[in-house]
């Protein structure tokens, strides 16, 4: 049996590296973000979330969200692989 993976893109990493708070430094920020992507792991490597809804409307039409830390996280499961497909930032439309 295979371990399931999750698989962080290139420009979500990016665009995960250009999220700034005016409350806090770059590095307070980079310290937020290293462990949000690792809570993010943990949660999605959960056998308990082996069903979840997809969304019916919009830009993320038919991917699975969950809501991490105040930031909506889009991924879609591909066999053993989730794949994060979107990350909306707190406050983001």
């Amino acid at each position: 049996m295979r371990k399931n993976s999750v698989i962080w893109p290139v420009p979500i990493r990016n665009k995960l590296l250009s999220f700034q708070s005016p409350h806090f430094t770059p590095e307070e920020t980079f310290d937020f973000i290293t462990p949000f992507i690792l809570e993010t792991d943990e949660v999605l490597l959960n056998p308990i979330l082996s069903k979840s809804y997809t969304e019916e409307f919009g830009e993320y039409k038919r991917m699975s969200p969950f809501l991490i830390k105040r930031f909506k996280v889009y991924y879609e499961q591909i066999g053993n692989q989730i794949i994060i497909l979107g990350v909306k930032f707190p406050g983001e439309k």
